[in-house]
């Protein structure tokens, strides 16, 4: 039996707890038409145990090289051994020739599953289907079980922290750039080893988003920690949005009249990224 509806209709958050509390076992999929997006989990007794976008479709390999957790020569290895035992997953046989350890495998995919969830659950539109299946169905590299509740409460607390981010970083799309006037004064700054990544990947030219991308970690651990070197003043947050007077001064008037500029420009991807922006900071 299927369970369907609109998220306007049961917001994401009710779904997860319906799905729980039955103990259901089978597929979610939500759809969203204004990200093109597409998101699927999968459930076993009510728990989360795999889950994948559209839009981060990263095989497990890529995801480990591009994170620096294994060599692409690893991969390479493992692939070709899979070649011979088709039967047994990738990361097994990263963990078999001791590229990963069991414990770094699971801890990465468990990541990665997370970052789908909360993905999901900031969509205030869209639409859900839920189908009853048997055990066994995800695709997922390791082997969890992460109960929605813990889910719901991290969403939760993350969605606070946005609230207070986007008052610097209303979307993904604002550069940041280093304060001068912070640079020349004299003294020693104390951060944090993540903070000094982020710092070091901001060039004035890069987008929240390219910086998350370069560091290849999640959009909101990157605008959390630029949220506060901006409140501390070590950062200055450019918004080309306002700082260009398009839009009739800025906000969502600027942002929906930048996406025009590319639809009209014929630039599907860029109006694309402009509307994911507007949704982020006006839901």
């Amino acid at each position: 039996m299927a369970i369907e509806g609109p998220l306007k209709e049961l917001h994401i958050d009710d779904v997860f707890q319906l799905l729980d509390l039955g103990r259901k076992t089978g597929v979610l999929r939500v759809t969203s038409d204004l990200r093109q997006n597409a998101g699927t989990v999968f459930f076993e007794n009510g728990a989360v145990v795999g889950a994948m976008i559209v839009s981060n479709p990263h095989p497990l390999g890529e995801l480990l090289i591009r994170t620096g957790k294994v060599s692409e020569e690893a991969v390479v290895r493992a692939r070709t051994l899979q070649t011979s035992r088709p039967d047994q997953r990738l990361g097994e046989l990263l963990v078999e020739i001791g590229a990963i350890s069991r414990r770094a495998l699971d801890r990465n995919i468990r990541a990665q599953v997370e970052e789908v969830i909360f993905e999901l659950m900031s969509w205030s539109e869209g639409y859900f289907r839920f189908e009853e299946g048997e055990p066994g169905q995800s695709p997922a590299e390791a082997t969890f079980r992460i109960a929605p509740e813990s889910l719901l409460m991290e969403a939760a607390r993350r969605i606070d922290e946005w609230g207070r981010i986007v008052t610097k970083i209303p979307h993904q799309g604002v550069v940041p750039g280093f304060n001068p006037d912070q640079m020349n004064a004299a003294g020693s700054l104390e951060l944090v080893p993540f903070e000094w990544e982020v710092l070091a990947a901001i060039d004035g030219t890069a987008t929240v988003r390219e910086v998350a991308d370069r560091l290849h970690q999640p959009e909101f651990d990157v605008s959390k920690a630029i949220f506060g070197l901006a409140s501390a003043g070590i950062v200055i947050i450019h918004d080309a949005t306002t700082d260009s007077g398009n839009g009739a001064g800025g906000g969502i008037e600027a942002l929906t009249a930048q996406a025009d500029d590319h639809l009209a420009a014929g630039d599907l991807a860029g109006a694309h990224l402009v509307a994911q922006d507007a949704v982020m900071a006006y839901p």
